[in-house]
C-alpha cells in the first residue's frame, strides 16, 4: 500500500526550527525530497498465542520485548504486524549531499526522510483504527525492535511474518533494514486495549536520530 506524503516548506521550517534565512536554500531541499520519497506499507495480522509481562508468541515465535512493550500491548488479542519505508532514492539524496560536503543539506534530508516515516506510520494507525472499528475493536499504538529494550535481533522474526519482498525491504547480518528509511514493528488489537503514544519518555536510547527532532 501507498501513501502520499508531501511536506510544504512552511512544516519544514518548523521542523529543522529554521528561520526565513535558509529560505532558498530549504525550498531547493523540500522539493527534492518530496520528489524522492516512495512511503509505502505492508502489514498482517495474527492472532496472539500468548502474551505475559516479558513477551508474546505469534504462529510459534516467542518475541522477547520486555515489560513496557507488553505493557502497551496489555489485553491485545491480535497483533498487527508492519513494515514502513519511504525508499531508497532519499538515501542516495543524502547520501550525494555528504560527498558534495554540504552537510547542512544531507542533516536535513535525514530529518524530512525521519518526518515522513512517521507521517506513514500515523496514516496507517488511522487507517487501522477505521478498519477495527467496524468490528468493536481499538488499537495500540506502535511498538518495535529498538523500542524500550526490545532487541533488534527479533526484527528477522518480525519481517518473517511478512511478504517483505513486495516492498524489496531486506534485513543486513547486523539486524538493519535496507531501504536504511523504514521502520517494523506491532500494534495491539483488542475491544481492553489501551492506546498510549510511543515516544522518547518511553525509552532509554539515547543515541537515536529521533531524539534530535521535535515532532
Amino acid at each position: 500500500m501507498e501513501y502520499a506524503i508531501k511536506i510544504s516548506l512552511e512544516e519544514a521550517e518548523k521542523l529543522l526550527e529554521l528561520s526565513t534565512d535558509f529560505e532558498s536554500e530549504l525550498e531547493e531541499v523540500v522539493s527534492l525530497v518530496n520528489k524522492v520519497l516512495v512511503p509505502q506499507v505492508i502489514w498482517k495480522s495474527y492472532r496472539v498465542d500468548s502474551l505475559d509481562k516479558t513477551g508474546f508468541m505469534v504462529q510459534n515465535k516467542v518475541f522477547h520485548c520486555g515489560g513496557k512493550v507488553c505493557k502497551a500491548l496489555e489485553e491485545s488479542t491480535q497483533l498487527v504486524f508492519f513494515v514502513v519505508t519511504v525508499g531508497d532514492k532519499i538515501t542516495d539524496l543524502i547520501t550525494q549531499y555528504n560527498k558534495e560536503y554540504d552537510f547542512l543539506k544531507a542533516y536535513w534530508c535525514d530529518k524530512l526522510a525521519n518526518w515522513a516515516l512517521d507521517c506513514v506510520v500515523e496514516k496507517m494507525k488511522q487507517d487501522l483504527a477505521v478498519l477495527y472499528r467496524k468490528e468493536n475493536l481499538k488499537i495500540t499504538s506502535n511498538w518495535g525492535p529498538g523500542y524500550c529494550g526490545w532487541s533488534i535481533s527479533e526484527q528477522a522474526f518480525l519481517l518473517d511474518l511478512l511478504p517483505v519482498d513486495k516492498l524489496q525491504v531486506t534485513l543486513s547480518s547486523s539486524m538493519l533494514m535496507h531501504p536504511v528509511k523504514s521502520l517494523s514493528g506491532v500494534i495491539g488489537i483488542g475491544n481492553k486495549v489501551k492506546y498510549k503514544k510511543s515516544g522518547c519518555a518511553d525509552c532509554a536510547l539515547q543515541h537515536c536520530v529521533y531524539r534530535s527532532l521535535k515532532w
